[in-house]
């Protein structure tokens, strides 16, 4: 057994990358392979190998196809789990049903290997290696099996055969993609011209065409960019010897694809003159959302490592392996396939792999606005519209559209539509919808992108907020939607927070932290809300044109009722507590409460509390003292009835999934005395059942 081990980490890589298998060269199991018949015909698994064992044996014995999974270079990044497979299978531990066996996956691809019982962990997954069996467009059995064939190079004839194909369908076939050429130019694009001129930049006067948009990291070497020094020299011609590898490829591929114009940000932008980059910032939306197509470098670092040779880098690990003959008895086709080995994933469609640009604030609106989008990642092509998605693997599959919501794309899935301007309790669900999705983007998909400029905190989701805006009637403050605002008010910092150096944002917006809080309205977005607060102003003076822009100063005037803070004494009151989200709910345990790790707080009488501080203080054994004499008080927000799954709200472990009247409102705390004026520092829950804010006074205040 060792040995079989040692073998599998320690043989040639990819000795069999496009060896022939003959029939001869197969075993039994393996064999099952070539009948497609019996593999499409087939719901249930396939019994391959009954052991780890048997796999490596047959290996030895020279079936080329068991040898190349035993030798796939990707398992000697799991030996722990290759070594767990081995021996729970061969001492018959795995879970009944699972094993080593062949599965279906629509069609054409198949998953070897899989083991989801571990004896202790019977639904914990060990390690699983798919196969999945690809042919050329002009193989016979091309219209049995969907994958094709990945060329070594994106920049071949046949990746752009693959994207002009997805252009003229997008174009023909998808009346919800709203294909224009009559748009207005962007105020300067690059014309790309022929192979034999240079590039130059036109300002566009008010004419119309189509034009693409480039998206790409800067990274720590500054582009090629327009200044007030180089604008008239550009406008006559930029040398193609000067533009760093990116731009050079972003001109090519414009000009293959039959396109004029493209618009670079750093080139399309006067870099050293602020008003007008204020002014090309504020029109974002209408540059991406009305530009034809999207390219993204994704793999790229920075704009010297180009397009292409960084979608190159890992398209190896979509090469065929070995190649086998099947055949279709029902059908009469025979012909040859490649077979292609990955680790894990969800089949044919998975969300674009991690790449470098994916990690850049800026970017997200890119993609979301972008009517088409053409994804040069690291391992393959990627075809994004509102429509469909396609990768270069499954370029004629349209699977892959439910994956739409991911990237963001469902947003054009909703209707433009007026709403009420105040949003009662019974508000629509459309709107919900609606705000859900926002919610759930600055949740998932934009609070773990970088931002090298606190300021830009607001410019990079201006176009975003602009077509949400644009498609509800909502009125946008600050980051926040005056008609949910009372949900708006309640988020939460992931970490321990760093206010963001942008004096502008108030401390009552997500904005203020440097850091996107995790989004507790996002959770609270689908349950029915009661307001605790009224909204008698929200005052917000930008520091722009743009109102969805960088703000100046802001102030939320509200009604609401309110309760000086008190300390926590040593009761055993189950009181909950942490800075922003770290914590842990414990019941009645004034033993955990360590000064090192939080600090518990509570309104008497004596009830349930959960305070959430959005900055650690500087004083953890003070019990709460320091907030409570700068005055610091708890208002009223909101409630929400939802199930109470946390600890914290429950009086047994019993009544975990009722439902329950949550309150939540803020920690804030007086800047300015005797002026009711101040600021947010954490936030607060409390269950309605236990009383707690029963009579607490009303007041008008202003938090900034």
């Amino acid at each position: 057994m060792f040995k079989l081990i040692q073998k599998l980490f320690g043989g040639p890589i990819m000795r069999f990358l496009t060896s022939e298998i003959e029939d001869s060269g197969l075993c039994d199991p393996c064999k099952q392979i070539q009948d497609l018949d019996l593999l499409m015909g087939q719901e249930e698994p396939i019994k391959h190998h009954r052991s780890w064992t048997m796999l490596c044996q047959s290996a030895e014995s020279g079936c080329k196809m068991c040898d190349a999974f035993v030798q796939f270079q990707e398992l000697k990044r799991f030996p722990g789990q290759v070594s767990a497979l081995a021996r729970d299978f061969d001492k018959d531990m795995s879970w009944p049903g699972t094993g080593l066996t062949l599965r279906p996956h629509g069609v054409n691809s198949l998953f070897i290997l899989e083991q989801r019982a571990l004896f202790h962990h019977p639904f914990r997954e060990v390690v699983s290696v798919w196969f999945e069996l690809c042919t050329s467009d002009d193989s016979s059995l091309n219209s049995l099996l969907r994958a094709r064939h990945l060329d070594p190079s994106s920049n071949s004839g046949t990746c752009f055969k693959i994207l002009a194909k997805w252009i003229k369908r997008c174009k023909d076939d998808h009346p919800q993609c709203s294909w224009s050429s009559n748009h207005i130019l962007p105020t300067r694009v690059i014309d790309v011209g022929s192979e034999t001129e240079d590039p130059f930049l036109f300002e566009s006067s008010g004419a119309t065409g189509e034009w693409l948009t480039l998206s790409h990291c800067w990274g720590g070497s500054v582009p090629l960019k327009t200044t007030s020094d180089t604008l008239q020299k550009h406008k006559l011609s930029i040398p193609t010897a000067s533009l760093p590898s990116t731009f050079r490829d972003a001109i090519l591929l414009t000009r293959k694809l039959g396109f004029k114009y493209i618009w670079i940000d750093s080139l399309c932008i006067i870099q050293n003159v602020h008003e007008d980059w204020t002014l090309e910032s504020s029109q974002m939306f209408r540059v991406y959302a009305n530009a034809t197509i999207n390219l993204s470098a994704s793999a790229a670092h920075n704009s010297n490592e180009g397009i292409f040779q960084t979608a190159d880098q890992k398209r190896y690990l979509s090469a065929v392996r070995t190649k086998l003959t099947c055949e279709s008895e029902s059908g009469g086709i025979r012909g040859e396939v490649g077979v292609r080995l990955q680790i894990g994933g969800n089949g044919p469609f998975v969300l674009l792999p991690e790449e470098p640009m994916h990690r850049r604030a800026w970017v997200l609106q890119e993609s979301i606005l972008s009517p088409r989008r053409i994804d040069f990642a690291s391992t393959q092509l990627y075809w994004e519209c509102r429509t469909s998605l396609h990768t270069e693997r499954y370029p004629d599959s349209n699977d892959g559209s439910s994956f739409l919501e991911a990237s963001g794309k469902d947003l054009y899935r909703m209707s433009p539509r007026k709403v009420e301007t105040c949003v009662d309790l019974k508000g629509s669900a459309n709107t919900d919808d609606l705000m859900s999705w926002w919610y759930a983007m600055l949740n998932d998909s934009y609070r773990n992108r970088g931002l090298t400029v606190d300021t830009d905190v607001l410019p990079a989701l201006a176009g975003i907020a602009e077509e949400v805006a644009h498609r509800s009637g909502f009125h946008y403050k600050a980051g926040l939607w005056l008609e949910d605002i009372h949900r708006g008010l309640l988020w939460q910092p992931s970490t321990s927070l760093i206010r963001s150096k942008d004096e502008g944002c108030p401390s009552w917006s997500w904005t203020s932290a440097r850091l996107p809080a995790r989004d507790r309205r996002l959770a609270l977005s689908h349950y029915a809300a009661g307001y605790r607060a009224t909204i008698l102003d929200v005052d917000v003076k930008s520091a722009g044109e743009n109102e969805f822009g960088r703000v100046q100063s802001a102030a939320l005037k509200l009604a609401c009722h309110v309760h000086a803070f008190h300390d926590w004494s040593g009761t055993n009151v189950p009181i909950y507590n942490g800075y922003g989200g770290d914590f842990k709910a414990m019941r009645m345990a004034s033993r955990y409460l360590s000064p090192a790790r939080a600090v518990a707080y509570v309104i008497p009488p004596a009830g349930r509390v959960l305070c959430t501080l959005d900055v650690r203080p500087e004083n953890t054994d003070s019990r709460g003292s320091e907030i409570i004499k700068r005055g610091a008080i708890c208002a009223q927000i909101a409630s929400f009835k939802c199930p109470d799954r946390r600890i914290h709200h429950c009086k047994s472990d019993d009544d975990v999934t009722e439902r329950k009247n949550i309150i939540y409102g803020l920690i804030l705390e007086p800047v300015k005395d005797g002026l009711d004026v101040y600021k947010r520092i954490g936030l607060f829950e409390i269950a309605e059942e236990d009383g707690l804010t029963e009579g607490w006074p009303p007041q008008e205040l202003t938090v900034v």
